[in-house]
């Protein structure tokens, strides 16, 4: 079995890694020329493509094909060698980190929560927010604020981000039943800032994204922390997810020179043209 059909058969049975996008780089001599093959968690799709893009590039850089897919997902196929790397939004687990395996932080995240500026509520702590984001605190008299029943915001079921936050705010829970829906980050934000009961979860290259509309929205502290570059860059922020690059195996090659180039200058600077947070 060739390796990409290996890479799709295991993900298959893994959960799905989709075809994604081929970068080639150079003009095509005709030679054989090296290739790469990442799997990457939906998170992950627009900053691994991005630094694939810039990479292939380079002199004498390798095709390039990013395979949509969870965290998961892309490990297996690591760890078994169908693919070259894989794109995690998470650090491995104790069972995953053996010996073979090396994982590189790459950029970092964070999943802020934000209110109307007029809610006298300016923090909240994490189980407090997972209690309002699941329907489980429906007022804010509860938490201080005025006796107003909690509007919740969200995007729309089976988004990437509406599962990160799932998985990283809510615990695995999803949101309250009655969320309100909106189509994407920059909506999400206009609603809350039009709401004075309103809150939501919108990651930190989202709300860069939203531009002054982000200024109309009070972003809460979470367990006394704020979202901030330098919160979130040393994970003090409980709401911060990381992304990772994870090779399996011996280090070198088309693969080791990819994961360096995401940790270079060039490479770091188009983690923070994303929004993202630099972490080298």
């Amino acid at each position: 079995m060739r390796r990409r059909h290996a890479c799709i058969a295991l993900a298959g049975a893994a959960g799905a890694l989709a075809t994604g996008a081929c970068t080639r780089g150079g003009a095509d001599d005709g030679a054989a020329r090296e290739s790469l093959l990442i799997g990457a968690a939906a998170a992950m799709l627009p900053l691994t493509r991005a630094l694939a893009q810039a990479f292939v590039r380079e002199p004498g850089a390798p095709a390039i094909l990013v395979e949509r897919g969870g965290s998961l997902p892309a490990y297996i196929a690591a760890s078994r060698g169908a693919i070259d790397l894989a794109a995690m939004t998470r650090a491995l687990s104790d069972g995953e980190d053996d010996a073979g395996a090396h994982n590189y932080l790459i950029a970092r995240d964070d999943i802020g929560i934000v209110a109307h500026p007029a809610l006298p509520v300016r923090g909240l702590t994490r189980a407090q927010v997972r209690a309002v984001c699941t329907g489980e605190v429906a007022n804010w008299r509860v938490l201080g604020g005025p006796d107003r029943p909690v509007a919740v915001y969200a995007l729309p079921r089976g988004a990437t981000a509406r599962q990160s936050a799932e998985r990283l705010v809510l615990d695995g829970a999803e949101f309250a039943v009655d969320a309100r829906e909106c189509a994407d980050a920059a909506a999400l934000v206009a609603a809350v800032a039009g709401d004075p009961a309103g809150i939501a979860c919108v990651d930190g290259h989202a709300r860069a994204g939203a531009g002054a509309a982000a200024g109309a929205v009070a972003v809460l502290a979470v367990d006394g922390v704020h979202p901030a570059r330098a919160t979130v860059l040393s994970a003090r922020y409980p709401h911060t997810h990381s992304f990772h690059l994870l090779l399996h195996g011996e280090p070198g090659g088309a693969r080791s020179a990819f994961v360096r180039f995401a940790r270079s200058a060039a490479g770091q600077a188009i983690v923070e043209r994303l929004g993202l947070v630099a972490v080298c």
